[in-house]
């Protein structure tokens, strides 16, 4: 800028108007710079900062806690480690009820969970990763039972029907009006199918086969999917209100990007899903 062509300014204001325009102009090419290396600040500091903890619940084979030793595994645990890995970010896992879970990242108590679905409400106090994993619908009854017409989750009406308490798949039963029966954990759910007169399970597909070869109930029990159900995609989901949260929510993204590109992702859900 010059002030040249402007002969009624004084001196002193011409001054003023350099220094301003030599300001904003300053500021507008130094502003992507800063913004970059706040960035590459925030990375630095996940890094350099203990492992990130999310606390889960057994949830096979997305999340597989180890009755005896307490370790933790799954496919997505293992596909969230190795993304944060892969940003050079350590992270360990810990069990907490999923009530608690919820409730815990609501108020910022802790980072977050994994293999949890996006419902209306939770965006209000969580972030959502890109999609982790996705689950299929099914229900498990007794092999007596007849369930060729189970195909969609309407249809779920004309039985009883036992689901676990807080997930996300009795908000559905709820929502539709679908009387239902709750328990507090997937292996209470089926043995209330097994023994206790309730005619359907209702819950994700892979869990359910895992959870009925885990019990050795296959000989009395049955997952049938439910065909007309569109898919729930899982995330990483980050309490909104907790340090950093947003630098951890893209620092899992760019390291679920990258493992997507390199194949990693695909091997880890091979070791768990052959058919995949």
């Amino acid at each position: 800028m010059s002030c040249g062509n402007f002969t009624n300014l004084s001196s002193s204001t011409c001054l003023l108007q350099t220094v301003h325009f030599s300001m904003t102009f300053m500021k507008k090419a130094l502003f992507p710079l800063v913004t970059s290396c706040l960035c590459l600040f925030s990375s630095a500091t996940l890094r350099a900062q203990e492992a990130l903890t999310f606390y889960v619940v057994s949830y096979p084979p997305y999340i597989i806690v180890s009755e005896d030793t307490q370790q933790i595994s799954g496919i997505d645990v293992d596909v969230t480690r190795a993304a944060f890995a892969s940003q050079g970010v350590s992270v360990e896992f810990k069990t907490m009820p999923w009530n608690r879970v919820v409730k815990s990242i609501e108020q910022g108590r802790i980072l977050g969970t994994l293999s949890c679905s996006q419902r209306p409400g939770r965006e209000e106090y969580m972030y959502f990763s890109d999609e982790l994993s996705a689950v299929s619908r099914a229900v498990v009854s007794r092999k007596e039972l007849v369930t060729d017409d189970i195909t969609q989750l309407l249809d779920l009406s004309d039985y009883s029907v036992v689901t676990v308490d807080g997930w996300g798949m009795q908000k559905q039963l709820q929502s539709l009006n679908i009387a239902h029966q709750t328990s507090p954990d997937l292996s209470g759910a089926i043995k209330a199918v097994r023994y206790r007169n309730i005619d359907l399970l209702y819950m994700a597909s892979y869990p359910a086969q895992y959870y009925v070869k885990q019990l050795g109930v296959e000989k009395d029990l049955k997952v049938t999917p439910l065909h007309d159900e569109l898919s729930l995609s899982l995330y990483v989901c980050i309490s909104s209100d907790y340090p950093n949260s947003d630098h951890v929510l893209t620092t899992v993204n760019n390291g679920l990007q990258q493992i997507k590109e390199n194949g990693l992702y695909d091997q880890i859900r091979s070791r768990y899903l052959q058919t995949n």
